[in-house]
């Protein structure tokens, strides 16, 4: 291949596509002396720039996986310092994937000094002509130089500590899994030890604790559960056909076309026994759980097969944990009757595992869509692998909830329980409740940990530690965006109207984020990025789809919506001076703890912005009187940056209220609250919606006030305020 060629591709071009304040810029033939000519398909790239036929084709073959790893590399390779990496040894190629509409993903692990780099992943986007199209960044930056890779302890030592901090190393049914690896937390970067532990005895206690500690001091730097369960009951399938498989004379729940296999632990927890019938009629009342489970792993098979194109659990006809009867096929395994009285079913990173309930709290917990929701985890395991704590914990939940909802969709059409989770046999003794609800997050009780149970809005989500980080509990902020996306509506806080585009194009949509655009920290932010980059792939970025996409996750308070779409507003701007540059006219300031900055060193736009806590026990406020139009709805938006020296979390000491008043000053209604809970770092800002539907034809304040206690300081800062 010639080096001329190569710089026709790669050189001639200035890249300018920019995410999340990633800007990748290709000067001329910057490229070219970075790329292993080597490892290129000969004639590939001559072929593409002679403009003959695309570099890629749909799912791509050896020579072109090859290709694309070499241009997603040299993309990496040229933009180091931008990226946060000090060298091309800083990474090393996972997978690449060319998807149905020939567009390569590379994904890339980050190491630091041949060790991994713990959440540390890159996405490299790639169009069917080889040209960089995007990047999902995910790199941890600029990891300190001096950190030594030396451990001062063995991994015997450090299992032996993490032991030393597990309440029971007896209970633990696995030997301890180790790995050496780098990893920054709370801003502090160590080389440390991920030890895994494994503890699946049927009590409450049932868990896959990951410990990370310190490789040079024994201490613990922090550590979350895996097991990734859901619990619900059977929902029995009635009549159904299943596959199986026979040996002498006795029929196994085998189904060896898809490879999906059912077991049993007879309820106990070590020892898995094959179930067998011997006229294959599975017409016992004691067969039921198997064949629930059974057909709710081929039916999930069967959805993603047909809808995404994809082979199993892994995309690769597995995973497999045990072997047909006959010595066969390895099969993809769902194990049931887990124990006694078992209140649960989980993922453990090979096979599902069901329990049969309490029978008064629960069911068998077989139903459809939690069989959809435990092969959901696994497939998530196999691509973006989303940490399972906070909000990237949420989301692992999320896109299985989803995801179970629309296996259940698939199999019996789409009905007002597609939206439930586990919604048939829930506490068996009442009818018409669920889990958790894509519809109506609010229905579903979370035990207080959220005001209004669990929370449909990114202003109401938990930010305690319970709950891994509310992995399930702030779940129902994504699964109202898709609720929203599919089927449509107006999000009752913020006001924002979304239009439905189906849930065959949303689940596309939530898909192909998840194998192509997602990594193991993509937060809702992240998700949001990544739902719009997989809809504008599919379907245009002008698109109806795309232009909803945004809508739906504005809606539920995660970034900004389109600027054509959303809401019942007026279309006109009615705040003057929202971006604050200049000065803060007309907006009236009052009070010690609310000040202006004309050339600030944390702006969101510009150079000005209020902020408001500036020193302990201050109060002050900010307001501008509008005159909404009669029959509008409009929507307040506005980015807000928190910092605090508060440590809590989980008591508001610091506040600060959005607030709509009349012209006297007498409080309407308090639109959203945020405090010391919701601290970043400075000049992360988010974006905020708020609904202030309801009094068009009136002329109201937009107030902001904040109140700082005695102990610590908390800032908030607002900036790019509209209200249309």
């Amino acid at each position: 291949m010639s080096k001329k060629h190569l710089n026709s591709m790669l050189g001639a071009r200035r890249f300018g596509k920019t995410l999340g304040g990633l800007s990748l810029v290709l000067s001329a033939g910057c490229a070219v002396s970075e790329m292993p000519e080597e490892n290129l398909p000969e004639g590939s790239m001559e072929a593409a720039a002679q403009g003959s036929r695309p570099i890629f084709t749909p799912a791509g073959d050896a020579d072109q996986h090859t290709l694309a790893e070499a241009i997603s590399r040299a993309h990496v390779v040229v933009n180091l310092e931008t990226l946060g990496l000090d060298n091309e040894d800083d990474i090393e190629v996972k997978r690449v994937r060319i998807d149905e509409l020939s567009l390569a993903h590379t994904r890339i692990q980050q190491k630091f000094k041949g060790l991994p780099v713990f959440e540390g992943e890159a996405i490299v986007h790639l169009d069917r002509n080889g040209n960089l199209s995007d990047v999902t960044d995910g790199f941890v930056k600029r990891i300190r130089r001096d950190l030594s890779v030396s451990p001062t302890l063995t991994e015997k030592q450090a299992i032996r500590a993490a032991l030393a901090r597990y309440v029971c190393e007896s209970c633990l049914t696995a030997a301890p899994e180790v790995s050496l690896l780098v990893m920054r937390h709370d801003g502090e970067d160590h080389l440390a030890y991920r030890v895994k532990l494994r503890r699946i005895d049927s009590t409450h206690d049932t868990a896959m604790p990951v410990l990370f500690i310190d490789a040079h001091s024994g201490k613990e730097i922090h550590r979350y559960d895996n097991l990734q369960t859901a619990q619900g009951t059977s929902l029995y399938s009635g009549t159904v056909t299943i596959g199986t498989s026979s040996s002498s004379g006795k029929y196994y729940p085998e189904d060896l076309t898809r490879k999906v296999g059912t077991f049993n632990y007879a309820n106990g927890t070590s020892t898995v026994y094959r179930v067998s019938d011997t006229d294959d009629l599975w017409n016992g009342t004691d067969q039921r759980v198997v064949v629930d489970a059974h057909f709710g792993a081929s039916m999930v098979y069967d959805y993603y097969k047909t809808v995404h194109g994809r082979d199993g659990i892994d995309g690769a006809g597995g995973p497999v944990a045990y072997a047909a009867v006959n010595g066969g096929a390895g099969l993809i395994s769902s194990i049931v009757r887990y124990s006694t009285s078992y209140n649960n079913a989980f993922w453990d990173g090979s096979q599902m595992t069901y329990g049969d309930g309490d029978g008064t709290t629960f069911a068998p917990l077989v139903s459809l869509d939690i069989a959809g929701h435990e092969m959901a985890h696994g497939v998530t395991e196999f691509e973006a692998n989303l940490t399972y704590e906070n909000e990237s914990g949420a989301l692992n939940e999320s896109w299985s909830d989803v995801f179970g909802a629309l296996v259940e969709r698939y199999v019996y059409g789409e009905s007002a329980d597609t939206w439930k989770i586990g919604e048939d046999c829930y506490t068996p003794g009442t009818t018409g409740d669920a889990l958790r609800y894509l519809d109506n997050p609010h229905n579903a009780n979370n035990n207080g940990y959220t005001s209004n149970d669990d929370p449909d809005h990114y202003s109401e989500r938990y930010t305690g530690t319970e709950d891994n980080g509310g992995v399930h509990i702030n779940s129902g902020i994504p699964n109202h965006a898709f609720y929203l996306l599919a089927k449509g509506g107006t999000h009752h806080l913020s006001g924002v109207r979304v239009t439905g585009i189906g849930a065959d194009d949303a689940g596309k949509i939530w898909y192909k984020a998840l194998a192509d655009y997602m990594t193991a920290s993509t937060n809702f932010a992240g998700a949001r990025q990544a739902t719009l980059s997989a809809a504008s792939a599919l379907f245009g970025a002008s698109s109806a789809q795309t232009t909803s996409t945004q809508t739906a996750w504005c809606a539920v308070g995660v970034g900004e919506c389109p600027a054509s779409g959303g809401g019942g507003g007026s279309g006109t701007n009615l705040l003057t001076n929202g971006t604050f540059e200049g000065s803060v006219s007309p907006w009236v300031l009052s009070g010690t703890g609310a000040l202006y900055v004309n050339n600030g060193s944390y702006p969101h736009s510009g150079t000005g912005y209020p902020y408001f806590g500036n020193a302990v026990s201050v109060s002050g406020s900010m307001y501008q009187q509008i005159t909404i139009p009669a029959g509008a709805s409009p929507t307040l938006t506005f980015s807000l940056n928190v910092t605090s020296a508060e440590s809590t979390t989980t008591t508001q000491y610091d506040q600060l209220f959005v607030e709509l008043r009349n012209t006297s000053g007498t409080l309407l209604k308090t639109l959203a609250t945020y405090s010391n809970l919701n601290k970043g770092t400075a000049g992360a800002y988010v974006q905020k919606s708020l609904s202030l539907a309801g009094y068009g034809g009136q002329t109201v304040r937009i107030q902001f006030r904040t109140t700082n206690d005695s102990s610590a300081i908390t800032t908030f800062r607002v900036d790019t305020a509209e209200a249309k």
